[in-house]
């Protein structure tokens, strides 16, 4: 074989794999390549982050929408949202936005896909834009849930699930620190994935304030949260999971905790008797404040990172 022939069997084999590369790339590993390129993950931070470097100020308002959870984030003159309240709650929430001056939301954060926690989104999104969604990556099968799903499509909003050990970036030295759900999701008696134990753990971190968001965290997850992280699940503030149902704020998590101040979302005489009486007589034997926005409207935390203070409405 003369080296002319070999030069040229040579250069053909140089084309051939970069094509060999792409067949053997399967829709699985795009998949994964565009999730791993969608997802706003700041490497500056990590789990185990405890404070941050704050700019300006932080705004946290838990919005009185009766049985729900939606919560409204104010950073720089950006906002976010972590949950957005149930179907029946769309009109009051987008009212209430539109009246604290929101018109765009850079962050949406749905725990997990029960009702009064993802009702709200479309008519939100609806109302105003939203950049970036993130959820616990858990489909169920209903007509709110594909609409979710839809909308995000339809008007190309960056979608990405959260696992424990990401963060996220909310700027001006705000991070949200995930520490659940898991890759293997935790299940129910039948196998299935258990929405409320799925539901996403993350604490907000700016500054020397903390808060800690717990959906509607259950027993089951609470205590993989307790022997996973311990002591780093300490936070100034508690968000009370489901809503102060009996089946949370267990005396072991709140231990883990430590929060000064616990605030829970629920409505007036709501039919599941929420927060139950002994969720509130923990919070009070642990000397933690509690806010309610059935009682109180809503509640508002402000903090430039170093000092906050918590008002309410009424």
């Amino acid at each position: 074989m003369t080296n002319k022939i070999q030069r040229f069997i040579a250069f053909l084999l140089v084309l051939c794999i970069p094509i060999f590369a792409i067949a053997g790339c399967t829709n699985k590993d795009v998949a994964n390549a565009a999730s791993q390129n969608s997802t706003s993950v700041n490497e500056g931070y990590s789990i185990d982050t405890k404070q941050t470097n704050p700019e300006g100020h932080l705004d946290v308002y838990m919005l009185d929408i009766g049985q729900g959870d939606a919560i409204l984030l104010k950073v720089g003159d950006e906002y976010s949202m972590i949950d957005t309240g149930d179907i029946e709650h769309r009109e009051n929430i987008v009212a209430q936005l539109k009246s604290m001056g929101v018109t765009k939301l850079k962050n949406v954060i749905i725990t997990h896909p029960h009702a009064d926690h993802m009702g709200g989104f479309y008519a939100i999104a609806k109302a105003m834009p939203i950049e970036h969604v993130y959820d616990d990556g858990i489909s169920v099968d209903n007509n709110m849930y594909k609409t979710y799903e839809k909308w995000i499509d339809k008007n190309k909003i960056q979608r990405s699930t959260l696992r424990s050990g990401d963060v996220v970036d909310f700027g001006h030295g705000a991070v949200f620190v995930v520490y659940a759900p898991w890759t293997e999701p935790l299940t129910d008696k039948k196998g299935a994935p258990d929405l409320n134990n799925n539901s996403i753990v993350g604490k907000l971190i700016f500054g020397k304030f903390s808060m800690l968001f717990t959906g509607d965290a259950e027993l089951q997850e609470e205590k993989k949260l307790i022997k996973e992280q311990n002591s780093r699940l300490f936070a100034r503030v508690l968000k009370v999971g489901h809503h102060g149902s009996r089946t949370s704020s267990s005396e072991d998590f709140l231990k883990s905790i430590k929060p000064e101040s616990a605030l829970i979302s629920n409505g007036m005489y709501n039919s599941y008797g929420h927060p139950h009486d002994v969720t509130l007589r923990r919070l009070q034997e642990n000397n933690i404040a509690i806010y309610r926005t059935d009682t109180m409207g809503r509640i508002h935390i402000s903090t430039d990172g170093n000092e906050w203070q918590i008002t309410t409405e009424r």
